[in-house]
């Protein structure tokens, strides 16, 4: 971490915090992390892959160190352009978990010139996918914001005790950046937000895209069915399933995960 680069690019006056790991003569491989994470919490999957890459961790809008203020799906995917475009990163790889993954996808959907291959973590697809309606969305937001006030009340030790009961095989170099990364949600985070039609990014996307899910009765949100959905509506697509993972898939089985990241970005 001491010899990453950090800092912003401003867009319409709202900052986009970024980590770096440099080195011009290596491939760029963006990092969108999920709802609730940071930039930082990339730092295992960066530390393993900075050799070979040049990794660009973003704090999305409303995380991090990143701008407040409300938007949509869309919104966030053109904050991934404008920073690629802010660091002349294109064209670039790109990997993203959960909120994250959509927003891969949204990137590579309205900016085709930016990617050259995407990956993409767990990204919360329904099965019956629809925009959602603003009660689900309402009842949904709600309970992220009951969450965020109890961590806000919570010291770090009693944040990390709940991580870790909630957790169990995530490793220590896990928490530090997840405990961070709780406590600097904006409140507009989910504001803007609704699931959104999948399908109308997917039949979008020109870029060899690899679908990375873990298992349902683990809490993996992709369903089997979505995925051999995907790969049959779109010949990019691919898919790699990782056992004995849920949602957090990097973060749950670190080493295949690793082993099918670099295998397809390489």
């Amino acid at each position: 971490m001491n010899q990453w680069i950090e800092g912003d690019v401003v867009v319409s006056g709202l900052p986009l915090h970024f980590y770096r790991t440099g080195g011009t003569d290596k491939p760029t491989l963006l990092l969108a992390h999920g709802f609730s994470d940071n930039g930082l919490c990339w730092s295992r999957v960066a530390r393993e892959m900075e050799v070979k890459f040049d990794l660009i961790m973003v704090d999305a809008r409303n995380h991090g160190q990143s701008g407040r203020g409300i938007c949509s799906s869309d919104d966030l995917a053109d904050d991934l352009a404008a920073v690629i475009s802010g660091l002349n990163a294109a064209p670039t790889f790109a990997l993203g978990h959960s909120m994250g993954a959509g927003t891969v996808a949204g990137l590579a959907a309205r900016h085709p010139a930016l990617v050259t291959k995407i990956a993409l973590e767990d990204p919360p697809w329904a099965e019956n996918p629809g925009v959602e309606d603003d009660a689900t969305a309402d009842k949904r937001r709600e309970g992220f914001r009951k969450f965020l006030e109890s961590v806000s009340d919570m010291s770090d030790e009693a944040i990390l005790a709940m991580g870790k009961k909630q957790h169990p095989d995530w490793s220590d170099d896990e928490f530090p950046a997840w405990i961070q990364s709780n406590r600097q949600v904006g409140s507009d985070a989910l504001t803007g937000m609704k699931y959104r039609d999948w399908r109308d990014n997917v039949a979008k996307i020109q870029c060899d895209t690899l679908v990375i899910h873990g298992d349902e009765d683990r809490g993996g949100m992709l369903k089997k069915a979505v995925v051999d959905r995907l790969i049959q509506d779109n010949e990019c697509f691919s898919a790699q399933h990782i056992p004995g993972a849920g949602h957090n898939i990097r973060r749950e089985k670190f080493e295949l995960y690793m082993k099918a990241v670099q295998g397809f970005f390489s």
